[in-house]
C-alpha cells in the first residue's frame, strides 16, 4: 500500500517537471522578411529570438510580377531549440499552404522542424509569393557553441 502511494506521489512531481521541461526547449521566434526587388526571389530577414535579432539572407523564393518597390512579410519561427535551428530550405506539405496572398498566411517547415507561419503586409490584391523552397542562410552572426 505504501509502495504504490510512493508511486503515484512520485509519478505526480515527476510529470509536471519534465512537461515543463520539454515545453521551455522549444521557443518561438519573430520573423520579419523584405523583398527589395519584386521578381527577383531574394532578399532579407531578421530572426527576433531570446532578446537578440539574427540576420538572414532569403533566396529561393518565386515573387513573379510584383507591382511594388518591397514586400514585406511578419510571422513567427516555432519549435526553436537554438537560433542556428531557423537556417535551411523551408516547403509546405500542401503546396497551397506556401503561398503568400493578400490576408491569407503561407506556413512552411525546414528539415529541423522549425514551422514559420508568415503572412504579407504591403502585398497588392492580385499578387501572390511561392515561398516552396525559400533558403535561409547564415548572414553576419557566430552560431553559439554548444
Amino acid at each position: 500500500m505504501i509502495f504504490k502511494f510512493v508511486a503515484v506521489l512520485v509519478a505526480l512531481i515527476v510529470l509536471p517537471i519534465s512537461t515543463s521541461i520539454q515545453v521551455f526547449a522549444e521557443e518561438e521566434g519573430r520573423v520579419h522578411i523584405t523583398f527589395s526587388k519584386a521578381g527577383h526571389g531574394s532578399g532579407s530577414a531578421y530572426l527576433f529570438y531570446q532578446g537578440q535579432k539574427y540576420g538572414l539572407g532569403v533566396s529561393g523564393t518565386k515573387t513573379g510580377r510584383i507591382w511594388a518597390s518591397t514586400i514585406d512579410l511578419i510571422g513567427t519561427a516555432s519549435n526553436l531549440r537554438s537560433v542556428v535551428d531557423i537556417l535551411g530550405t523551408y516547403n509546405a506539405a500542401d503546396p497551397k499552404a506556401a503561398l503568400v496572398r493578400r490576408a491569407t498566411t503561407a506556413r512552411l517547415e525546414n528539415a529541423k522542424g522549425v514551422v514559420i507561419e508568415i503572412r504579407a503586409v504591403n502585398l497588392g490584391r492580385w499578387s501572390t509569393l511561392d515561398l516552396s523552397g525559400m533558403t535561409l542562410k547564415n548572414v553576419g552572426w557566430q552560431p553559439p557553441s554548444e
